[in-house]
């Protein structure tokens, strides 16, 4: 602590000397020091540029008064005031011990100075290190005998270094070095890879969009020809309402009898055409998804190498039809129907299968873009193969003695088969 408290004070008057060894006017370290009558001394140059100043003024000077004290002093000029020799010899020391290096301190002991060299440790030390520090009971010496020694150990680690491997180290550098530089080359080959692989699968994956995209344009198409034809009908129908009645307003109130006439002859006109205009087969049309079993979630578990392999909707199943149709198991019943009827046509009477042959085509060609509606469901029968195949067995048991029962001659079963199969395609097309 007695050394610590050494130290500090040492500084603080190295402070405290440099104020007193500073000009008041320049605030520097005084240089060609000069004293004044009352004893403050101040720089030669100083003191200069003050009477300098002093003299750009009017004809009448003003006494020069000390900067410090203010006390008038004779205007002689600088060069008759003495020179003051103590204090200019008290800097120019001063800056000698300036210039010297200051001792490093002891970063365990504030303050403390590192001015021993402890032989056990070959370090510097300072004196609570010595004393109270790790380094109790080593060996010191003065740091002059320690500066001898370390430059005799210095020289022989030098030698070491020179003498050190330089060449293999430089030879592994370069292999590092080459090794790096490959490994940096393998890696952004793998990261254009990634690049290419990723820009391909996003141009698949564009493609797909589209592909679908586009199938959903046609599914647009399907729906607007399947809606449009009816929906025009609709609108004619009601247009010619409004022609119908806009004549009807017109002659209301007519008396002429031959203009009365006239005007109700267009206008039973207008209403025939009105009364006469078909409405759709059906107006309750289903509006569910047009795709079957067509969901986005399913492609949550599709790898991407099987990008191509989503299903698009005309791949996903059959367009769910918006046009009045049956299901599959009424369309299997149907076919049932007309099976059962033609086996027991060439069973009671062979001779009849032409004629009916004949006549089924005549109403084949009648009601053949009904039946193209029909027919587009014709996948859906597998669904009721089951009930298909009970109803034969069925029918086969009971099957000639319901067709002599109903059916008395062969004229009358055909006449009946024909009257059957005009109600039933005017059944199908009411609904």
């Amino acid at each position: 602590m007695i050394a610590l408290h050494c130290a500090s004070q040492q500084l603080n008057t190295m402070e405290l000397l440099e104020e007193d060894l500073t000009c008041p006017i320049c605030c520097c370290l005084f240089e060609d020091p000069r004293v004044l009558p009352c004893s403050h001394s101040f720089c030669k140059k100083c003191l200069e540029g003050i009477l300098e100043g002093n003299n750009r003024g009017p004809v009448w000077r003003p006494p020069f008064k000390c900067p410090s004290c203010r006390k008038e002093t004779p205007q002689n000029g600088i060069n008759s005031l003495q020179i003051n020799y103590s204090l200019r010899g008290i800097v120019e020391k001063y800056n000698k011990i300036r210039v010297l290096p200051r001792m490093a301190l002891c970063k365990h002991h504030s303050g403390q100075p590192l001015n021993i060299f402890c032989a056990t440790d070959l370090k510097l030390i300072c004196g609570f290190c010595a004393t109270t520090g790790d380094h109790k009971g080593h060996t010191f010496c003065a740091l002059e005998d320690a500066y001898e020694q370390e430059k005799s150990a210095f020289e022989e680690l030098f030698q070491g270094v020179e003498s050190w491997h330089s060449t293999d180290i430089l030879s592994c550098l370069e292999t590092l070095e080459a090794s790096k530089k490959k490994a940096l080359q393998l890696v952004s080959r793998d990261a254009e890879k990634v690049t290419d692989y990723f820009v391909k699968l996003i141009k698949a994956l564009e493609h797909k969009k589209n592909e679908i995209l586009s199938d959903f344009e046609t599914l647009k198409l399907v729906v607007m020809q399947a809606y449009d034809p009816e929906i025009n009908q609709l609108s004619d129908a009601l247009e010619e309402q409004k022609r119908a009645l806009s004549i009807a307003e017109s002659f209301r109130n007519v008396t002429d009898p031959l203009c009365f006439l006239e005007q109700m002859q267009e206008f039973r006109e207008k209403l025939r055409v009105v009364r006469e205009t078909p409405l759709p087969s059906r107006t309750d049309m289903d509006v569910g998804p047009l795709v079957r079993n067509f969901d986005v979630k399913n492609w949550d578990s599709m790898k991407l190498k099987d990008v191509d392999k989503l299903s698009v909707p005309h791949e996903s199943g059959v367009y769910s039809s918006t046009t009045p149709q049956f299901g599959g198991r009424a369309l299997g019943r149907v076919v049932l129907f007309f099976v059962c009827l033609l086996c027991a046509l060439v069973l009671l009477q062979p001779d009849s299968l032409t004629a009916v042959s004949t006549q089924i085509s005549s109403l084949g060609h009648a009601y053949l873009p009904v039946l193209a509606g029909w027919l587009e469901l014709a996948n859906g029968a597998w669904q009721c193969w089951g009930e298909v195949v009970d109803a034969c067995v069925c029918l086969v048991c009971a099957f000639l003695n319901c067709i002599l029962n109903l059916f008395k001659t062969p004229a009358d079963f055909l006449d009946r088969l024909v009257n059957t199969t005009s109600e039933f395609l005017s059944h199908c097309k009411f609904l």
